[in-house]
């Protein structure tokens, strides 16, 4: 072969392998499969607390211990004559959903009520023997509030931890009435010096209320949970029968709606 056959086969070849580079470099570039590979490994892990959503309501049941010390001091000793255990029972219900712009966090609205285990409910003898009345006495708190939780779900999946605080209004009454059997429906007792007196005495609360909840969820649309709480309030003024002022109140000072509360709580609703 001569100079000229060989320079034209040369040329001929590095043609044909230039010819046939791009199209092995593209296949290989199709056939890259590092690049998601790439992805996972520089990728950031969320070593947050998982998820959770909810929607739903239930009821509440609670048991709540206030210090009823200047209670029986100056109101059950006196009316009765006897001292009120630290105890009321309450009841009520809440209904809640988590926020979809904040994860995990839950608003919601619940209310309370509840009644001392006391009553009182005794007969006294007036007026040297010749008046028998009986008498009775209740210690009275309830309120509304709305609840800010924040649900941290634990990786068992139906178990979640719930700190949260619960801010309303709300009131406590002390009930007393004094009465005598009747003979007959008369309009005149209320006129003179009667046997026959009832009275509500009351003051409007602030309530602030931090708690930690345990909630379980063995079903989707099934949740229970258990809550203790610290029940603050900030008392506002005494008044008595809705609202009529009262001079002197130093009787009532140091009564108030605060004290520990346990409570358990039954909810359907959507838990995910």
């Amino acid at each position: 072969m001569n100079l000229t056959g060989i320079l034209k086969f040369f040329i001929f070849a590095v043609l044909f392998v230039c010819a046939g580079f791009p199209v092995r470099s593209i296949a290989q570039i199709q056939r890259d499969t590092t690049h998601w590979n790439d992805e996972e490994l520089y990728s950031d892990e969320d070593k947050g607390p998982p998820s959770f959503f909810s929607v739903g309501g239930g009821i509440l049941g609670a048991y709540f211990t206030p210090n009823l010390t200047n209670f029986n001091t100056n109101v059950a000793q006196p009316f009765v004559g006897k001292n009120y255990r630290d105890e009321v029972w309450m009841i009520g219900g809440q209904g809640f959903v988590t926020l979809p712009w904040v994860k995990n966090l839950r608003i919601g609205f619940m209310g309370y009520s509840g009644t001392s285990v006391d009553c009182g409910c005794s007969d006294t003898v007036l007026n040297s023997g010749v008046d028998t009345v009986n008498r009775y006495l209740t210690y009275e708190v309830g309120y509304a509030a709305l609840t800010l939780d924040y649900v941290l779900p634990l990786r068992t999946g139906h178990f979640h931890f719930v700190p949260g605080v619960a801010l309303g209004y709300g009131a406590v009454n002390i009930y007393a009435r004094q009465s005598a059997n009747r003979l007959n429906f008369d309009l005149s007792e209320f006129s003179g010096n009667s046997l026959y007196t009832t009275h509500t005495y009351s003051a409007n609360f602030f309530l602030y209320m931090p708690q930690i909840q345990i909630e379980y969820s063995p079903l989707g649309y099934l949740m229970f949970r258990l809550t203790a709480a610290y029940q603050g309030t900030s008392m506002g003024t005494w008044t008595v029968d809705q609202g009529v002022s009262l001079g002197n109140t130093g009787g009532l000072s140091g009564i108030n709606g605060s004290g520990l509360v346990l409570s358990l709580g039954a909810f359907v609703g959507i838990f995910q």
